[in-house]
């Protein structure tokens, strides 16, 4: 809290909404609330989830620009100031981070290392990547105002970088502008909680990732080339072998794959096993 109140962009408000916590949270933000009166409080009768979260927090906001403050991150002070310059026609901005304990010290590991961070002007690639980290994200409240309501089964930054990247484009600014806390009580993260979801059987499995994939067909997306490559992905997306589904993973490769932080040969090799299975 502490790095967002101080950050060299003054102009902010800030939203807090309590998904019904046990750590002690309401009393911490109330006391800030004594000192900063732009920090509003909303809780939740029962919890909710993330998404549904997130998507009641953006529905009270009133800036022009949305920041995402995930979990108990550390921002650097100059983040706002530095997305807001470098915001463009695009619709959202978002940036490096660095991973840190639970103590904010240094793991020497950084977002770059795990996802293949870039500006993307095509939704392709992030049909199968979770890119960007929304703990990084900026973007503009009247693109924001498109994307109601967030699908239940997509998590809410996928929803946000996929409609980004595929109308006025996604932007990436090339600096660790966010210390992202990884510790055991992580809803999410790159290290393993206890709060991550359960792993389910491959036939879940493929039934979830079908329905996501119907789901994202229904965002309000404009690039023509991103409509029609999920449409083809999902009319290829069955079970068993599939000539046209692997020739089709090689045909477009280079825009399906670009989010992946893989070797050429590995890339190949995703696209070798799609003649076997949709292993999407």
């Amino acid at each position: 809290m502490d790095s967002i109140l101080n950050q060299t962009y003054k102009n902010i408000e800030i939203i807090v909404v309590d998904d019904c916590s046990s750590d002690g949270t309401v009393s911490v933000i109330k006391r800030y609330q004594e000192k900063y009166p732009l920090i509003q409080l909303y809780q939740n009768s029962i919890n909710q989830g993330v998404t549904p979260t997130f998507e009641k927090a953006f529905g009270y906001i009133n800036g022009v620009f949305i920041a995402i403050a995930d979990q108990d991150d550390i921002w650097e002070y100059n983040k706002i100031e530095l997305l807001v310059k470098e915001m463009g026609a695009e619709d959202a901005v978002y940036s490096n981070s660095l991973l840190v304990d639970e103590n904010g010290i240094s793991l020497n590991k950084d977002f770059k290392s795990i996802m293949h961070l870039q500006s993307y002007y095509s939704g392709a690639p992030l049909l199968l990547s979770n890119c960007p980290p929304g703990h990084t994200i900026l973007m503009k409240h009247n693109f924001l105002k498109t994307l109601f309501p967030f699908p239940s089964n997509i998590m809410f930054d996928k929803w946000i970088g996929y409609c980004a990247a595929g109308n006025n484009g996604l932007k990436y600014v090339d600096m660790p502008l966010v210390k992202y806390r990884q510790h055991h009580t992580n809803t999410f993260g790159t290290s393993v909680s206890k709060h991550q979801r359960k792993k389910h059987t491959r036939e879940q499995q493929f039934q979830n990732k079908l329905a996501e994939l119907k789901t994202m067909a229904t965002a309000p997306v404009k690039n023509e080339a991103t409509k029609k490559i999920l449409l083809e992905m999902i009319s290829l997306f069955k079970q068993g072998w599939s000539f046209r589904r692997g020739n089709f993973f090689f045909r477009n490769s280079e825009q399906i794959l670009a989010a992946k932080n893989k070797a050429a040969y590995r890339k190949m090799l995703y696209c070798f096993k799609m003649f076997f299975k949709p292993n999407y």
